[in-house]
């Protein structure tokens, strides 16, 4: 065989090798949604502090991560990375479900990095929407440190409460076991841009893959498939346990992160305490919209340490102090907002009671790896309350 001809065949591999891998990439960005597939970049906002541009990465006209954002929904739902569905396909985040389940269009209006002063802002551009009913998902792993961070901004000052009104907490009891206090020296905020961008300064090989990542779906979809749960598996599992008061148990498939969740709900902390009095003053305001109260659903989305803190105790796990405390933290903010919530006339919905009785079956609801999400199992047990709720009211 001539030079010639090896190169002319070398070519005809090359070409078809490359119309497969087109063909390929096509078929991946016709099956699945870009939201499931590309990460998005938001853009900075004055008012919300980050919001996707219309269209960017899958996401809808306004955003969100929803196949349109034209016409009129039944329901909306808004709140953060929780009700946006981190970590799973569109098709599994609980509104996409409960809309399925209702048989009627409900709107996804979360996103990373919001909180309590975002949802405020959330439910008065919703209105657009015309929706019969509207949840509010709180998420008290991060949503006070989110409502501080927030109030720092000058176009939300005014929510910043005054020297008297700590005072007005005292009726919440403190964790009476003693507990080590993060020793980080800046608690990590809701950002104020979420983004992922090339690694400065980093290697020729992370360069191309996350060029790779950021434009190809067969890429995307092979990484987030295979090679980061891998990762996930042996490398970030590893280092995630080094974490001072992380563990994983033999029980479920996940790792706990007692100290994340109590540095977002230690009632020792000034940012805790005025993050918490911010989110009871967004209720109040919440009560002066001109929406019907009626209308208004308001759920807090449980962390995983909440969630499997009886089936550890049933397995007679040894808990650290600082599991404990978070846990101790967020029943007893939880009690004190739902009081809240009933006083300014809106509707509480506890979606605990079945997340809790899942878990202590052994169902993992939440992700293997360290992550604070529910899964697509867990996705589905909230819009069920959800539509059980709501069925005979829309």
């Amino acid at each position: 065989m001539g030079s010639s001809q090896r190169l002319t065949n070398l070519f005809l591999v090359a070409l078809s090798l490359a119309v497969a891998l087109g063909l390929c990439e096509l078929a991946a960005r016709a099956i699945h949604p870009a939201s499931d597939i590309f990460p998005s970049n938001p853009a900075r906002d004055p008012i919300l502090g980050h919001r996707l541009l219309p269209y960017q990465s899958g996401h809808d006209g306004r955003g969100f991560r929803n196949e349109t954002s034209q016409g009129d929904f039944t329901v909306v739902c808004i709140g953060d990375s929780q009700v946006y569905g981190a970590g799973i396909a569109r098709k599994y985040a609980f509104p996409q479900q409960l809309s399925r389940l209702l048989h009627q269009p409900v709107y996804n209006m979360g996103l990373g990095g919001y909180g309590p002063v975002q949802y405020y802002q959330l439910l008065q551009e919703s209105r657009q929407l015309h929706a019969k009913k509207t949840v509010i998902a709180i998420f008290l792993g991060n949503d006070l440190l989110d409502a501080y961070a927030s109030g720092r901004q000058d176009y939300w000052h005014w929510l910043m409460p005054g020297p008297t009104e700590a005072g007005q907490l005292t009726s919440i009891p403190l964790c009476a076991r003693p507990y080590s206090q993060s020793d980080s020296p800046e608690p990590q905020y809701a950002p104020d841009i979420i983004t992922f961008k090339l690694k400065e300064g980093g290697s020729w090989v992370w360069k191309i893959h996350s060029w790779l990542r950021l434009h190809s779906a067969l890429y995307a979809l092979q990484y987030e498939g295979l090679v980061k749960p891998l990762i996930q598996r042996t490398l970030e599992r590893k280092k995630q346990l080094e974490i001072p008061g992380a563990f994983s148990s033999p029980e479920v498939d996940t790792i706990f992160m007692p100290g994340n969740n109590l540095r977002g709900l230690d009632l020792r902390a000034e940012d805790v305490r005025t993050g918490l009095l911010i989110t009871r003053k967004i209720i109040e305001k919440m009560g002066d919209l001109k929406i019907p109260k009626r209308d208004l659903l308001i759920i807090m989305i449980p962390t995983k340490e909440n969630v499997y803190y009886q089936f550890l105790s049933d397995k007679n796990t040894v808990l650290p102090a600082e599991y404990e405390c978070a846990v101790h933290y967020e029943r007893e903010i939880g009690r004190w907002l739902q009081q809240v919530i009933t006083q300014n006339g809106f509707t509480f919905l506890d979606v605990f009671p079945p997340l809790e009785k899942s878990a202590r079956q052994g169902n993992l609801l939440y992700h293997s790896s360290s992550d604070a999400h529910l899964n697509a199992r867990g996705n589905r047990l909230v819009a069920d309350a959800l539509y059980q709720a709501l069925r005979d009211k829309l």
